[in-house]
């Protein structure tokens, strides 16, 4: 019986300096990738950097396991995701999830998901956020965004 397909939905936006490359390659070195046949599909949404360099790069690297798509002219967010999603779907993934290209959440949270996932087969999702625990300080851009928005 062969692992089912996760498709990861990724969608990047100028990510060209920011992407962590190498925690991608490395994440798609482990052994639980004998358990789930795990997949990303970076997304580009039109960005104006090198984005789409490097995920050529990333492709080059893992073709078995990393699929750029390339919107020509930034959508948004949402529709990035639902792009990449709708995607995943077209290409027969078992399970298709979208994760943050800056990681906010650690890779090695994904077999957790799918354990999740396993464990509890009535689930249809399972999701994370990142909320404010006793002692932790979480970050928001709010400002940033604002600023994005009134320009």
């Amino acid at each position: 019986m062969s692992p089912p397909r996760v498709g990861i939905v990724v969608p990047c936006y100028n990510e060209g300096k920011r992407l962590p490359v190498a925690q991608f390659l490395d994440f798609l070195n482990q052994d639980f990738l004998k358990t789930y046949d795990i997949n990303f599909l970076f997304v580009d949404d039109g960005s104006r950097d090198n984005t789409r360099e490097v995920l050529a790069s990333l492709q080059t690297a893992r073709p078995d396991r990393i699929t750029p798509i390339i919107q020509p002219q930034n959508r948004g967010k949402a529709e990035t995701v639902r792009n990449g999603i709708c995607t995943a779907l077209d290409q027969g993934f078992e399970y298709v999830g979208f994760w943050d290209a800056d990681l906010a959440t650690p890779l090695n949270e994904i077999p957790n998901f799918m354990a999740a996932l396993a464990q509890r087969p009535e689930l249809d999702m399972v999701l994370g956020a990142r909320v404010k625990l006793l002692g932790r300080e979480v970050q928001r851009k709010a400002n940033q965004l604002a600023n994005l928005l009134l320009s």
